[in-house]
């Protein structure tokens, strides 16, 4: 079975934050939920979350390819993204749709669950 696109994303997305690993807990047509893990040997670093976006609303491929820089060049510090990241040169992509998919990266909000209701947000910003 091929990995949905969403979930593909919330791999590359919930690296921001540290998480190691996801496991999947349900998928329907308005949301996939699951729990991140940041430590596979402590069972106390983990966080459920549910992202409310259907498959068709996922962002872009070029928004994967960003987060991946950004991961890889650490221009982040958990959601706090670098101030200069506007003044960084993309080869992938040129100043105009960098900053599309800036603002693509900073409208996600992925919704942290404990005990079963949504409390807090994965979300990134300056």
């Amino acid at each position: 079975m091929q990995e949905s696109k969403r979930l593909n994303f919330l791999k590359s997305y919930l690296k921001l934050f540290g998480v190691e690993k996801i496991e999947l807990i349900n998928e329907t047509v308005d949301s996939i939920s699951g729990i991140a893990i940041y430590d596979e040997n402590d069972p106390e670093e983990r966080q459920e979350f549910i992202w409310h976006k259907s498959e068709k609303e996922f962002p872009s491929s070029e928004l994967n390819i960003l987060i991946e820089k950004i991961v890889a060049e650490k221009w982040h510090n958990g959601d706090k993204i670098s101030e200069h990241i506007e003044e960084l040169e993309f080869e992938e992509f040129d100043n105009s749709t960098k900053e599309k998919i800036l603002t693509e990266l900073f409208d996600v909000q992925i919704r942290m669950v404990d005990d079963g209701e949504e409390t807090d947000s994965y979300w990134v910003h300056y």
